[in-house]
């Protein structure tokens, strides 16, 4: 017979880890930048046409001749929820970017430190010229 306290964490842990696996499954598909703001700057038209898909922990970020490749988790219990990108390769290969995510509708909005420094999570969604901070919003995209 399973023991009490051990049936107990392993029951916390699956209720922990359920809005993470449904918020993976909402996310997943193929994302179309909307709006990027790096540093404090709009650089919504230098992205313009940038991809990003979500599949399971994977993600493939798409954008003219680069292309950057990874795994990602989430972490639907924080306030604001938060997500770890681990780029395996591309520009930011070997670094691991912490920040927050949001998800309404079919708009994902991201903000990520492009230091990659896990003390320099963004608490809000805002990429002021005083931080590395990427705010990214995509739509998603339409079923052809």
């Amino acid at each position: 017979m399973p023991h009490p306290v051990l049936t107990a964490a392993l029951a916390a842990l699956a209720v922990a880890a359920a809005p993470a696996d449904a918020d993976r499954a909402a996310v997943r598909g193929t994302w179309l930048l909307e709006a990027a703001t790096l540093e404090g700057r709009d650089h919504t038209d230098d992205f313009r046409g940038m991809k990003l898909i979500l599949d399971g922990d994977r993600y493939t970020l798409d954008f003219d001749t680069n292309t950057d490749k990874g795994t990602f988790t989430l972490d639907a219990t924080k306030s604001p929820k938060r997500i770890d990108v681990r780029s395996a390769e591309g520009p930011f290969k070997g670094k691991t970017l912490p920040g927050i995510y949001e998800l309404k509708g079919d708009t994902l909005r991201l903000c990520l430190d492009g230091d990659g420094k896990a003390d320099k999570r963004p608490t809000a969604f805002e990429a002021p010229g005083t931080t590395r901070n990427m705010l990214l919003t995509y739509r998603r995209e339409k079923a052809k």
